[in-house]
């Protein structure tokens, strides 16, 4: 059993015969605690040995508010088939892009700062389908190049009008560019008709970025990697390219509207400031904070590693009245 059935596991099993509805002949028919998400879809798998009774399987659960053991029926079972599409998305932040490692830094979970849960509710993304993700404190303990990042928003969108969002879910990235879900799998799951759809990813201080054509997704495992050049996006100069050619999100959406600015109203320097105090342009806050344009921890508006001078490199570097805009409809 599993949210995904590339990654299915043994969680119980029948050493031996039992007659109908015998569920405690055996110490192994029963699995431990199994914690399932409501509305989302799992895949079970039930096999036999050929023997000379008749073939009947049931399946039953008992849930903590009640202990009696309930068959699941089979009018909530369906051909996996029938069920959810997924996408295997890839994609970097170039915040915390490292040179020298060519991987993003996990800075945020080693200081500790990583929420549990999804940040996007509460930021007022228009979640579809979704919200309130959450995962346990040991996801954040794993190290290398699986090391989670941040949280980010995939959605999918309408293959007739990409400007409707008609699902979307929050999920993990890791280090080395794959964006995984809280159950630590590397497909996103959506519970959605089978369809065409564009994809597209977003950070609560990046631009996003989407497929530049619909994709078809259904049973089979669709993959789209914006870390690459070669994987077409919609609009202008959506990603920026990264040391070693790879592609990323623009960092510096400091007040997340869409769009990079340096100057003038709205613009995403003067947050940063206003973060460590307004006055003293010296002062440094540690924090998971939308200001944190690189993130590593830190809000910084001067020295090294500060978070106001990516904003100026990625609108030209030259001319500060710049503007660069998001790249979806």
């Amino acid at each position: 059993m599993n949210s995904d059935p590339l990654y299915k596991r043994v969680i119980c099993q029948v050493p031996g015969w039992t007659n109908v509805g015998e569920f405690t002949k055996y110490p192994e028919q029963t699995s431990v605690g199994i914690q399932l998400q409501a509305g989302a879809y799992y895949y079970v798998e039930v096999l036999h040995k050929e023997g000379t009774g008749n073939d009947h399987v049931n399946l039953y659960w008992q849930t903590p508010s009640n202990s009696t053991r309930t068959i699941i029926p089979g009018s909530v079972l369906a051909r996996w088939q029938d069920c959810q599409p997924s996408v295997r998305v890839r994609m970097n932040l170039e915040g915390p892009w490292n040179t020298t490692t060519a991987m993003m830094s996990d800075n945020l979970r080693q200081a500790g700062l990583l929420p549990t849960a999804e940040p996007y509710a509460g930021l007022g993304y228009a979640l579809v389908g979704s919200g309130g993700e959450s995962v346990a404190p040991a996801m954040f303990n794993t190290t290398g190049k699986n090391a989670i990042v941040d949280w980010v928003l995939v959605e999918l969108r309408d293959k007739n009008n990409p400007s409707l969002v008609v699902a979307t879910k929050s999920a993990l990235l890791q280090r080395d560019g794959d964006v995984v879900g809280v159950n630590g799998l590397p497909r996103i799951l959506f519970n959605i008709a089978p369809d065409n759809y564009y994809v597209a990813v977003r950070h609560r201080n990046h631009l996003g970025v989407m497929s530049f054509a619909s994709k078809t997704l259904g049973p089979n495992e669709v993959s789209i990697d914006f870390t690459l050049n070669t994987e077409p996006t919609y609009g202008t100069s959506a990603r920026a390219t990264l040391s070693n050619g790879k592609r990323a999100m623009w960092s510096g959406n400091t007040h997340p509207d869409g769009y990079l600015q340096y100057t003038g109203a709205q613009n995403d320097r003067d947050p940063i400031l206003q973060a460590i105090g307004g006055a003293v342009p010296t002062n440094t806050i540690s924090a998971y904070d939308l200001r944190d344009v690189n993130l590593d921890g830190l809000v910084r508006y001067t020295g090294v590693q500060n978070d106001r001078d990516p904003i100026l490199q990625n609108i030209g570097a030259t001319v500060p009245t710049n503007v660069r805009q998001q790249q979806l409809p």
